[in-house]
Parts: structure tokens; sequence; C-alpha cells
């Protein structure tokens, strides 16, 4: 159950050598039927919050005229015609260049943000990231913040049985919602990360990411190669050899180690917001399905125990000769972040560990304690 230092080293040695990546994605056109489908899961509609992101082309030049909504990701195409949230482009009947993000909350609000960019912008490979925390909602472009929008303090609504698109939004008049252009590495993380997050990753082909993230490489196939959430295209999905060069790691990051003690909302998940790179300051591990608010216990080591240590009803699985503990408190959403700046001095093969746990009345003697997470720096 446990990663023994030694292994994780030979595995840094693996995971320290990049290459890059002649990418695959999928091409759409927006004059025939075409999208990939992901089943309904809890996964995909994180009450913690939100990132999707992807590398994209759009071709505003060939869009058919009337109305179109050129659509990325969309979570919610069947009941009423309505959708928990969306990142598409708002052309309506002009060709009008908005790229909107929108987020259906739970109370029955939505908050959404526009970005309006100019004609043949999206031509070339342009990476665009939406997150959504409860209290503000962002979109960005390459990177870089371009538009935000005060968040209602409501998580995004869960219908319980929508599935999620890809390259298409609903099926009203169809093909109207169809993206045109290109399509490369989709992600959804269960929380809401980082401006600085977001620029350390976008160059890099993920893969393997712990904690309830799904990672649509579309590499020549649907698989979520992080998570479960596997897809399934419908109509015209053009597998197409792209420009899109990402360097891509030989192994995972991140090595999860025993089990979370279940709490109130089901089992803790450890994830990291970037990759433990060094050199990269804005590195920090992340913690989903706390309660809300809830005071937490981080706990960091050099390396996870070889043997669980039983602690108050649950247990404690990093090395406790080498642990710093420090105090934190989880946001609305029940996400904890412990941000480590991993200089560049420390070098590569560096060990770290990583656990955190929570009061939580459902758990054992009112404790609750995440998975534990090991990551090597590269």
């Amino acid at each position: 159950m446990h990663t023994p230092l030694v292994r994780l080293f030979a595995l840094a040695a693996l995971s320290s050598l990049p290459v890059l990546a002649q990418n695959t994605g999928i091409a759409l056109n927006a004059t025939v039927d075409g999208y990939v489908e992901v089943p309904y899961s809890a996964a995909v509609v994180p009450q913690t919050g939100i990132t999707v992101e992807a590398w994209i082309t759009y071709d505003d030049a060939t869009l058919p005229t009337g109305w179109r909504y050129p659509t990325l990701v969309r979570q919610g195409i069947s009941v009423g015609g309505s959708e928990d949230y969306f990142l598409r482009i708002n052309a309506d009947n002009i060709g009008a260049r908005v790229l909107r993000w929108k987020v259906v909350t739970a109370n029955g609000g939505s908050v959404q943000v526009n970005w309006t960019f100019t004609a043949g912008q999206l031509l070339t490979w342009t990476h665009v990231a939406a997150t959504y925390d409860g209290a503000t909602a962002a979109l960005y472009i390459n990177g870089q913040q371009v538009g935000t929008a005060v968040g209602n303090g409501s998580p995004i609504r869960d219908l319980n049985s929508e599935v999620l698109r890809i390259g298409k939004g609903s099926d009203v008049a169809t093909p109207i919602e169809v993206w045109n252009g290109q399509i490369d590495e989709v992600r959804l993380w269960p929380f809401a990360r980082t401006q600085g997050e977001i620029q350390q990753t976008m160059n890099y082909a993920l893969n393997s990411v712990p904690g309830v993230v799904s990672t649509w490489n579309l590499d020549g196939h649907l698989l979520d190669t992080s998570g479960g959430q596997h897809a399934t295209s419908s109509g015209q999905v053009t597998f197409t050899p792209n420009t899109l060069s990402l360097t891509t790691l030989a192994a995972p990051s991140g090595f999860p180690s025993g089990t979370s003690t279940p709490g109130c909302l089901g089992p803790l998940a450890m994830s990291f917001g970037s990759l433990p790179q060094a050199g990269n300051l804005d590195f920090a591990a992340v913690c989903t399905q706390a309660p809300a608010n809830a005071p937490a216990l981080f706990a960091i080591a050099f390396q996870t125990a070889a043997v669980p240590l039983p602690v108050a009803g649950i247990n404690y699985y990093l090395d406790p000769t080498s642990s710093i503990l420090t105090f934190t408190t989880a946001n609305a959403f029940g996400v904890a972040r412990l941000p480590v700046g991993l200089p560049a001095w420390i070098g590569a093969g560096f060990s770290l560990a990583f656990q955190v746990g929570f009061i939580d009345p459902c758990g054992p003697q009112g404790i609750t304690a995440s998975n534990a997470l090991a990551v090597i720096t590269q």
C-alpha cells in the first residue's frame, strides 16, 4: 500500500525524462454533427469547485450563418435544455466573437464571464481555462486572466443524470452548437486552480493526475488517463495529428498511499494543483471533499511510513520522524491547500509526502483524514 522511498526515487528517474509529444487531437466542423460524450458521474459535476481547460483552435471565418453556439465543453444537455456549466463561443446570429464561461449554481443563480476576441485570433493553438470556486469565476487565455465575475457562494448545480459533452452543447437545432476547429488536452479538476498553477502545467500533456482529476488527452483515443470518466464519440469526430507540441512525462508525478477515512462527504481526495518541479514556487498540495470551513491539520514529511500509525481512530501514513504539522482551514467548498514553493536549488529527485486531517463529526472520534500523497521533484 505504501511507496518505499527507494522505489519513489527509481520512478523519479523516469519521470524526470520529459519528451516532446506529437499530439493528436479531434477536429470538428460546425456544418456536421459530431461530439464526444462522457457519461454522468459526480466527478464531472464537482461540488468542490472546478477548473476546465483545453488547447483549441477556432475558425470564425468558416462558421455558417444563423444562430450558432460552438461549444468546447458543456455539462447538462437534455433536462429542459438547461446546462450546469459550459465554455463556448456565443456567436449568436451575427458571428459574434465572444467566449463565454457560465456556471449555473445549486441555488438557482448563475455566474458568467465573457471574453471578446478578434477575427482570426484563435486560428493558432490557444490554451483556455475557466475556474469557479464559489467566490469567483475566472477565464484565462494562454495562462493570462482575461475576465472574472463575482460568484454567489453556491456550488455547481447537479441534476444527477446529465452527461458531459466535449465539442458540442445541446441537440437543439442540430448542429448549431458543434465546435468549428480543433480540440486537444481537455482537463477537469475538482477545484479552482490558481493562475500560477494553470501557467505551470499548460504546456504539459498530463496523465495519472491523482485526486479525481480527469484528463482526456485525445491522442487517438477517448480515455480519461487520470480518472475513470472514459468517453465515446458520436457523428463526425476526426482524430487529427496537429502541430501542438507539449512536454509529456515518462512516469506519474504523484503516488497516492493509504486510504481515506470516510467523513460526512465521503472519502477525502489528495491531489496537487501543478507539477512538483524544482523551481515551481506555485506548487501546493490540495485536498477536497472536506466539510465546509472545517479546521484542518496539514502534515508534510520527506516520505510515507512503512507501517501506518493509528491515531485517534485514523491512520497516519507519513514518516513521523520527518513530519511537520501546520494548521489550516478548508474553504466554503471543503477544499484545503498547503502551498509549498519548490525552489530550484532542491533539484530533481527530492521527495515530499502530504496528508491532512479535519474536524468532522462523521469521522472516527470526530476526526477524518485523507490518504497520503507522495511526490518527487523533477
